[in-house]
């Protein structure tokens, strides 16, 4: 779509909404109001059958049951390629969405040349403002923060995290999206590198406000939080992996080593010194 000679937006119709949710129900019934008004599109990486149930009588929610589960990457661009309008809202379920929120948006994406990435501020369900990403690479043209390295005004950030994410269909695509190899996390740290590398930017919007209540997206059982923290840290050397050397990316490896190695020691001395 030309920028330029958009007159009259329509963020029901211009927009699809992707949401990649396991075992979120509860998330998405929050949200229902709002994603009735959409063209929405929701992977189901869980095999539960209660979003299902939700949203079936919908017609303008597309639901998508993934027969494993994809990652969030993966799931996400599955979803783009369902999708035929010309921007997507990438949301996490523990997103509260905004309608006004995502008119900002669109309305800063037409106003703005070479845009990559448009993310909203973030605040928790107290109503307190969070930083959503790095802003150590800051366009002269865009920046205005405050000494708490929080936006004030528009602002180029390195990367936004991936909660809240508006983009441009066919460009999103064009970069290939979300990299496979991520399954979850860092892949919006490296959506944002490749969006810089192809002489985009990446701006977080503080008037436009949306409330992520982070950690809620799924129930995860002990032992489904130690997956997810060696998968964390499989990403995290992953995407080390792709900007490093060796040398750097083993030092890294052997510092974090280093690190659990003492954790550990002094956690197993304070157990026996306790019993």
């Amino acid at each position: 779509m030309d920028k330029s000679s958009q007159k009259n937006i329509n963020i029901y119709k211009d927009i699809t909404l992707l949401i990649v949710c396991y075992n979120s129900e509860i998330l998405i019934k929050q949200n229902l109001n709002e994603l009735k008004k959409f063209k929405t599109i929701i992977i189901d990486n869980s095999n539960s059958s209660e979003t299902f149930n939700l949203v079936k009588d919908f017609p303008n929610i597309n639901y998508i049951k993934t027969s494993k589960n994809l990652g969030y990457g993966q799931a996400n661009n599955l979803g783009a390629k369902k999708a035929s309008t010309p921007f997507i809202m990438i949301l996490n379920p523990d997103i509260l969405i905004n309608s006004g929120a995502i008119k900002i948006l669109y309305e800063r994406y037409l106003k703005y040349e070479n845009v990559g990435i448009l993310a909203p501020s973030l605040y928790d369900y107290n109503n307190n403002r969070r930083t959503n990403g790095s802003n150590s690479r800051l366009k002269k043209n865009y920046s205005n923060t405050n000494k708490y390295n929080i936006a004030q005004g528009d602002t180029c950030y390195d990367f936004v995290v991936g909660c809240s994410l508006f983009m441009n269909r066919d460009f999103f695509q064009s970069i290939g999206g979300f990299d496979k190899d991520f399954f979850m996390y860092f892949e919006d740290n490296d959506l944002c590198d490749r969006i810089y590398q192809n002489n985009r930017c990446v701006i977080e919007i503080p008037e436009s406000k949306m409330v992520h209540m982070q950690g809620l997206s799924s129930k995860y059982s002990f032992f489904s939080n130690i997956k997810l923290s060696i998968i964390h840290k499989v990403s995290e050397y992953i995407y080390y992996n792709k900007k490093l050397n060796s040398i750097k990316l083993y030092t890294i490896i052997f510092k974090h080593f280093f690190d659990y190695f003492q954790r550990c020691i002094i956690s197993l001395l304070i157990f026996r010194f306790k019993n």
